[in-house]
This record gives C-alpha cells, structure tokens and sequence, in this order.
C-alpha cells in the first residue's frame, strides 16, 4: 500500500467556543493498564476479572450517553490511517466524558470520501462522522454543543483507548464475514518511502527491516499457515525473499481491503504506522505490536527485548552497508 495513503490540505479550524471540563470531569489514565508481554510470550493481565468481552455485550448493557451534550472536535490534515485515528482519539475522551460524539468538524472536502470509505471497511461510518454543530438545527436549545481543544483529546495518545472504550468501539465495528479455511498471519509491512537511512521520527526509525518480520512470522508460524504480507511495491529490501518462502505479497492494494483482512486475521503483525493502529485495537485474533510512537493496548503482544535487539543489530548493519550518507 501506499506510504501516503490520502493526504487531505490543511483547512482552518472552526472557532467556537470551547466548553472546558471541570477538574472533577477529567479522566485520569492509569498508567500500569498496559504492560508488556515478558520474554516468554505470557501477557501481564490487568481487570480480568471486570473485563468487558464483546460478545458478552446485550442490549441491556449497552453504554448510554448523555444526549443533551454533544461534542465535536477539528478535521486537520493527514494520512487516511491518521486522519481516522484521531477521530478515535476524540471518539474515545467524548467517551470517557459520557458525551455524544459530534463529529469531527471542517470545510467540505473531496478527500473526506477517501476517509469514510476507510471508515466503512469496518461498519464505523455512522459512529465516526463529519459533522459541525453548524449543521444541526439551532431550534432546539436544549443541546449544549461544544468543540474539543486537539491538546485536550490528544494528550493522552493511546492511553485514551482503554480496555472499557476498546470494548465498547468493538461493539460499533461490522466484522467482515470471512471463513477462512486455514490459519492466516497477515502482516503490514510499511515500505514505500520509509528507510532505515532515515533519521529517526521521535525515538524510532519507522523503517523495520525484513529480518524484523521474518522473526515475527516464524514465532507466530503453524503447519500449513498462510502468511499474507501487504506492503508497497517500493522497497528498501528485496521482497522476493517472502515470495519465495511462498507466502502472499501484496503490493499497492486497496486500504479499505487491507483492513477487512488485518481485522480477521488470526495473527495480525504490525508496523510502526498510523495505519495499523486503527484495525489493530478491534482485531479479533493475536496483535503483534513493534514498540514505537504510540503506546501498546494491553491486549497486544509486545515484541520482545531480545527480538528488537536483532532488529536494533540488523537496522545498524543496513545503515552501515546500503544506506549513502552516515545515519544520526
């Protein structure tokens, strides 16, 4: 798939004024909700006892929200992946609020089809939506709307996400109806214009190299497995070398697509991207999580100290013999 995905131009913010929380409104994330998984794969588990299974969810335990509050927040720029992340970001604080959700508010724009037709990969179209307090009927008084700061619903990055709103959203999500006849690892692999003679973006070189992956299918692998790889036709590395291991490369391949494969696949590994962010909180089956930018969800498999020392060895080894300029 395309590193750029759909970019979409900068529009100006809406000016409304914002409605801030009182003290006793803010919700405080716990740090310790997500822990990492130690060298020998079992994952730290956190509120099981409490934890709300999707499956388990009736009409009679659906959330309830505050209907005469509604809350909306700003469309600014970006890739289709981070575009619809930040609408779960805002989706998920309007959450711990007990708000309704809005929409995400901003000029009309062409791309905003490219984002909903991402959207309605996993039946989220409805839930997620561009709207504007502008585009309600103002008769009705009765209903506050108000519009959120990006620094308030995005401070706390993916921390946001906790086990309760995940459950929630996964009540939202239409799964494909796929039957597959075999186990399927599916990887996204982020190539295109991504390289490990790059200089890191806030701590980590996005660039994972094919050694990276092939661990990681190999630790996840059982006899007869599929492994279906979606990645860009442009890349760092050869990518022969999965094809000739026999597995499935994908090249360029509708976004929309891709999702509805990585959200039920029985193992689905990610990258450091935006992009795998979103299917990976709703997937149904094992995530696989590189650390990077945004923190792990608790039900993830977090890669381990010793693979990414590997990884850490081999990324020095391709910067030292592929890459033309020395790497900071």
């Amino acid at each position: 798939m395309k590193p750029e995905e759909h970019n979409i131009d900068e529009i100006s913010p809406i000016i409304i004024q914002n409605d801030p929380l009182p003290d006793e409104k803010k919700v405080k994330f716990q740090e310790n909700i997500f822990r990492d998984e130690d060298e020998e794969g079992a994952a730290a588990v956190m509120f099981e006892k409490n934890e709300l299974r999707v499956d388990d969810v009736g009409l009679e335990q659906q959330y309830v929200f505050d209907g005469h509050h509604q809350m909306f927040h700003n469309y600014f720029k970006g890739k289709s992946g981070k575009v619809v992340e930040e609408m779960l970001m805002a989706h998920a604080y309007i959450f711990h609020q007990n708000a309704t959700y809005g929409g995400c508010c901003g000029s009309i724009s062409l791309k905003m089809t490219a984002h909903e037709d991402l959207l309605d990969a996993l039946g989220l179209k409805g839930a997620l939506r561009f709207n504007c307090p502008r585009d309600f009927q103002s008769e009705n008084s009765s209903v506050r709307r108000s519009v959120i700061p990006r620094d308030h619903y995005m401070a706390e990055d993916t921390r946001v996400w906790t086990p309760e709103y995940v459950d929630y959203l996964r009540t939202l999500v239409t799964y494909p109806n796929k039957k597959r006849s075999m186990y399927t690892i599916i990887v996204h692999m982020l190539r295109g214009n991504s390289s490990p003679c790059k200089e890191k973006s806030r701590g980590f070189h996005s660039y994972l190299p094919n050694l990276h992956y092939q661990t990681l299918i190999d630790k996840y692998m059982k006899p007869g497995a599929r492994v279906v790889i979606y990645t860009s036709a442009k890349s760092f590395e050869d990518l022969n070398e999965f094809r000739n291991r026999g597995y499935e490369v994908n090249v360029d391949t509708s976004l929309k697509e891709t999702w509805k494969e990585f959200v039920t696949a029985d193992v689905m590994i990610m990258s450091r991207s935006d992009f795998s962010m979103v299917p990976a909180m709703v997937a149904k089956g094992t995530v696989v999580y590189t650390p990077f930018w945004h923190h792990s969800l608790r039900r993830w498999k977090r890669v381990s100290q010793t693979i990414m020392t590997k990884t850490d060895e081999e990324t020095i080894r391709l910067q030292e013999t592929k890459c033309v300029f020395p790497v900071r």
